[in-house]
């Protein structure tokens, strides 16, 4: 117990000082704030007094356009995160966030709004590549995985920062307000070194040591030598054996992966999260409670911090598996409860007066249970089922399919919801998350404490294995006959 004090006593010593990887993700909170920013302002919008008067088409446009434009954003870091670096490149990713501000501010007609979301939206396709690309380059070993979870909780944050500022000011305001976020970015992290490891690919040595004496400052020279040796043997070692995109599809083992991770974002993109967390006052409104909706999604964005960090606690101790079965089941429960809410009300005519709170329950159980397993798991994943050498691509190609995803679906549950009912939407988001349940517990493998050589040994040689091991039995069962 003694030892173990002092290393984690080391570690936080010598290591990365905390404020560091703030400064670095709080362009993950301004993504946030983009994206909680929708619940708010779009029923204002849609009110008869509004300023930019739209309609319900124009609302799904105004929510999907965003992450529309995280598709365009994920394929520009591809090409600048190797070529200006991991520092400049988040910099850069701040620039259409901001201006997305500016234009919601000045807006007249939905047009600059929708021009105003697609832009924001390429920013965001830019930080969600880079941003955990850099951290996991300054980070030590021993807390990375926390960190990894602490990035989530910035995005989380950020949408709790809208949530909570836009049912008490204007429009004009809340934009004012949230532009406050990537200005403190900019302010903070303009300052922070340029990551060791990209400095080292271009052979720029000297660079390379003055910034990992920055980023650990109050490492020993020994231990900074050390450091940057390893990092140097890595380099060496991804540089020499650099994937291609067809890689991706090569062998057996990278097919699975390929199926699985893909798999998962289809089951968390047709589960709706996307529509649900941009129209979630707008349908917590439909439960006529006494606690008014608004006030309800503060609450709501409060309980998913608290998720976040749970599921931070939850991961290493009950496996991916068992998680990823139980959230999208009981998901896919909610889901149900809601969608039978609308239909009884209406469709049915029912009086659900008195009984609102129901659908409160649902939709905020639903946005606490997935946000434990079905929704970060998926991305935490993607660092453990491929290679090193296709890492890069699988992450880049998973973004744009996740991204082309929450793009249909955000719009498609506004049209939906216009021409068959909130409840026909609310019926596909659970269909999904029951079939869902039946293709993790075929196809997606537990990863809990296996070394990424033993994840990459059974993807690739399950069968085999499997064929060893009954080939052992049957060995041993031969030999046992024979001495009897």
């Amino acid at each position: 117990m003694q030892r173990s004090r002092r290393t984690r006593l080391s570690v936080m010593t010598r290591g990365v000082h905390p404020a560091d990887f703030v400064a670095a993700t709080i362009s993950l909170a301004t993504t946030g704030s983009h994206i909680g920013w929708t619940s708010p302002i779009l029923p204002i919008l849609k009110s008869p007094d509004s300023h930019v008067p739209i309609t319900s088409d124009d609302a799904s446009w105004i929510a999907s356009f965003y992450l529309l434009g995280t598709i365009p954003g994920c394929i520009l870091a591809a090409f600048i995160v190797d070529w200006l670096g991991r520092k400049t490149s988040l910099l850069i990713a701040g620039v259409p966030l901001t201006v997305g501000w500016l234009l919601i501010v000045i807006a007249w007609n939905p047009y600059v709004l929708y021009a105003s979301r697609f832009i924001s939206g390429i920013g965001q396709g830019v930080v969600y590549v880079v941003c955990p690309m850099y951290i996991g380059e300054i980070a030590d070993k021993e807390i990375r995985g926390a960190l990894g979870s602490f990035i989530k909780l910035m995005v989380t944050f950020g949408e709790l920062y809208a949530h909570a500022v836009g049912p008490f000011v204007s429009y004009e305001c809340l934009a004012y307000v949230c532009l406050l976020i990537p200005l403190a970015f900019f302010l903070t992290f303009i300052w922070m070194p340029e990551s060791p490891y990209f400095l080292l690919m271009r052979n720029r040595n000297d660079e390379a040591v003055a910034s990992l004496k920055k980023l650990k400052r109050n490492t020993s020279e020994d231990q900074l030598e050390e450091e940057l040796e390893q990092m140097q043997k890595t380099v060496i070692r991804d540089l020499s054996d650099q994937g291609r995109f067809r890689d991706l599809f090569s062998t057996p083992g990278n097919r699975r992966a390929v199926v699985i991770s893909f798999g998962l974002q289809l089951i968390l993109q047709f589960s709706g999260i996307c529509a649900i967390e941009s129209y979630t006052q707008e349908i917590l409104e439909e439960g006529e409670t006494g606690m008014p909706a608004s006030i309800a999604v503060i609450l709501l964005s409060l309980l998913q911090l608290v998720a976040g960090l749970g599921a931070a606690a939850l991961v290493d101790k009950l496996g991916r598996r068992p998680l990823l079965l139980s959230t999208t089941l009981l998901g896919g429960i909610s889901l149900t409860v809601a969608g039978t809410f609308y239909l009884l009300k209406t469709e049915l005519g029912v009086n659900t007066s008195g009984y609102g709170w129901i659908l409160h329950a649902s939709v905020i159980f639903y946005e606490l249970i997935i946000a434990l397993g079905l929704n970060p798991l998926p991305y935490m994943m993607l660092g453990e089922l491929f290679p090193t050498n296709v890492k890069g691509a699988a992450v880049s190609l998973t973004n744009l399919a996740s991204s082309l995803l929450a793009f249909i679906v955000s719009k498609m549950y506004q049209v939906i919801s216009d021409f068959c009912g909130v409840y026909a939407a609310f019926g596909w988001f659970a269909v999904s998350c029951y079939l869902g349940v039946i293709f993790i517990a075929l196809i997606v493998p537990e990863t809990k404490g296996k070394s990424l050589l033993e994840i990459q040994e059974e993807l690739h040689c399950k069968k085999k294995r499997r064929k060893a091991k009954d080939d052992a039995k049957n060995e041993q069962h031969i030999q046992i006959s024979t001495i009897a």
